[in-house]
């Protein structure tokens, strides 16, 4: 994400999140998600991006979430084509990020050792 401002790189990685989310979601038994149909979740159609510049957008910004999420082990590179599959740390990452705000803040705080 080179050369994106702070507002770019929270905007991308909340599209991820979204992403991801809709992967889980739209996930069968054997935990694979068909693309073009979370693509049509996430509100991009690849029949009209021919002639949209709103659609050609989103595609570039959805196949950079892909790129990202894939790069960051959270989808499954071995998944079979035209499809999404999220990892064991996919998964848990959309765990964690469903906790209240509070609980998670609560993770990240080390206690303290006696002296």
């Amino acid at each position: 994400m080179g050369g994106l401002n702070a507002t770019e790189r929270r905007a991308q990685a909340a599209l991820e999140h979204d992403l991801l989310a809709c992967i889980l979601a739209l996930s069968g038994h054997d935990g694979v998600a068909p693309a073009e149909r979370v693509e049509q979740a996430m509100g991009y159609y690849r029949h009209a991006a021919a002639d949209n510049p709103v659609q050609q957008l989103l595609g570039r910004r959805l196949r950079a979430a892909v790129a990202n999420l894939a790069e960051r082990g959270w989808l499954d590179p071995a998944a079979p084509a035209n499809t999404f599959r999220a990892t064991p740390a996919g998964r848990a990452a959309i765990v964690a990020r469903r906790r209240p705000w509070w609980q998670r803040l609560a993770a990240l705080r080390r206690p303290v050792p006696d002296r």
